[in-house]
């Protein structure tokens, strides 16, 4: 059963999200939305990898408005 609704909730979910705005304010939801779904399924699993890439996704989310330094030129 499971096999047959986990692609159908796909594709509904793939309509739904290209026939949404660009909306800055909709897009940070969208961004927690995916941070819980993502934090549910590491607690899924007991692999290390998976707590450090959703620890990386935070910390590249938590920084995504600070400038980076230019990269230095040769």
């Amino acid at each position: 059963m499971l096999s047959f609704l986990l692609p159908l909730a796909s594709s509904i979910v793939h309509q739904a999200v290209s026939k949404l705005p660009d909306n800055e304010e909709l897009g940070e939801k969208l961004v927690d939305i995916c941070l819980t779904i993502l934090e549910k399924a590491v607690k899924l699993t007991s692999t290390k990898v998976d707590d450090q890439l959703l620890a990386a996704v935070k910390l590249a989310l938590a920084n995504k408005n600070v400038p980076s330094d230019p990269a230095p030129e040769a």
